[in-house]
Order: structure tokens, then C-alpha cells, then sequence
């Protein structure tokens, strides 16, 4: 009967682990090709988490565009048209889906959470910590405990 159970277990955490693969290797698929960034913005926050202050990059943003070819490659070419060639990788985890570049960071971001994905949209976010803006309508530097930052990509 325990061999029975262990047996019944391993089958079952198996089958989990094959859905959490096949969704990182559709995500993957659905990469392949040129990602154009649309906008990015940043959202700054307070101790409790209430929003202080949101900034939009309108066409300042480092990023340009970044294309994905097999082997989990990936070259970055930013606004002033350097290119950052860089593996990456997928990673599940609770149900979230994130990328990390290894050679390369956007914004000094390596690790970016993908909050949502279609065949031609993709949005990605990753959060910083004890950063400082500067408020455009006081002139004021300011440091924030957190932030924010959401990039929005369209496929070509």
C-alpha cells in the first residue's frame, strides 16, 4: 500500500510539473521575434504603500525594442542604438511567470515579472526599493521605499 501511495504521489507531482513546463515553454514560443516598447512608467509609493508619485517615459526609455531567437537569446537595442546581446530564462513560480536576463538589465532590473502576455502584447513590471525621483512639479528629490516600474511591449 506505501508503494502504492509513494507511486500515486510521484505521478501526480510529475503530471503538475509538466503543465508548469508546457506553460513556460508556450510563454517561450510566443517570445520568439521583435518586441517593440510602447511606453514605460513608474509608480512611486510611501511606507504604506500608498501612491506618492507616477512618472511617464515618453519616448525616453532606454529600451527600444528586444528580440528573442531560439537558444533563450535575446539582444536588447536601446534608444541610442547599442545593442545588448544576453541569454535569458523563464522561470514559473506560483503562478507567475518571470524573466531574468543574464548579461543585460533594463532600468538595472534582471529579474522582471511578465503580468500579462498575448501573441502580440506583453507587459512586464519589476519593483525597486529606496529609490529617489525627482517630483517635476516642485523640483523636489525625494526618496520613495518603493516603486514600481511597468514596461508595455507590442510584437512586430
Amino acid at each position: 500500500m506505501k508503494k502504492f501511495l509513494l507511486i500515486a504521489f510521484l505521478a501526480v507531482a510529475a503530471i503538475g510539473c509538466k503543465k508548469d513546463n508546457a506553460e513556460v515553454v508556450k510563454m517561450n514560443n510566443n517570445l520568439m521575434g521583435k518586441w517593440t516598447l510602447l511606453s514605460n512608467k513608474i509608480v512611486y509609493y510611501d511606507q504604506l504603500g500608498q501612491k506618492e508619485y507616477e512618472e511617464v517615459f515618453d519616448n525616453t526609455s532606454i529600451v527600444g525594442h528586444i528580440s528573442f531567437v531560439k537558444g533563450l537569446k535575446a539582444s536588447i537595442v536601446t534608444r541610442s542604438a547599442e545593442v545588448l546581446d544576453t541569454k535569458y530564462n523563464l522561470v514559473r513560480e506560483d503562478d507567475i511567470i518571470y524573466i531574468e536576463l543574464y548579461d543585460a538589465a533594463i532600468f538595472d532590473a534582471h529579474i522582471w515579472k511578465i503580468t500579462e502576455s498575448t501573441a502580440s502584447e506583453m507587459t512586464w513590471t519589476a519593483n525597486f526599493s529606496n529609490i529617489k525621483y525627482e517630483d517635476k512639479e516642485t523640483g523636489e528629490i525625494i526618496e520613495a521605499p518603493k516603486a514600481l516600474l511597468t514596461l508595455n511591449f507590442n510584437k512586430q
